[in-house]
């Protein structure tokens, strides 16, 4: 399986988004942004492990405003 990080606006939204996937059976976690410095944003990312499609259209759907994917 593929990590991906998906970066949000607040560490609010990071544990919003991680609790909102996992009730949809997506495995997701909170991790500190790499770089974060370099970085908009609160330096907090959800940390997922498959379909990335279906969690930004989730994420977006229950208006978490995602910063971008890395």
């Amino acid at each position: 399986m593929d990590k991906t990080l998906i970066m949000v606006s607040s560490v609010t939204y990071a544990i919003k988004g991680r609790d909102l996937l996992r009730n949809h059976g997506i495995k997701a976690y909170i991790e500190r942004t790499p770089n974060a410095s370099d970085r908009v944003g609160c330096g907090y990312s959800i940390m997922i492990f498959g379909n990335i499609s279906a969690a930004l259209q989730l994420l977006k759907s229950a208006g978490i405003k995602v910063l971008g994917t890395v």
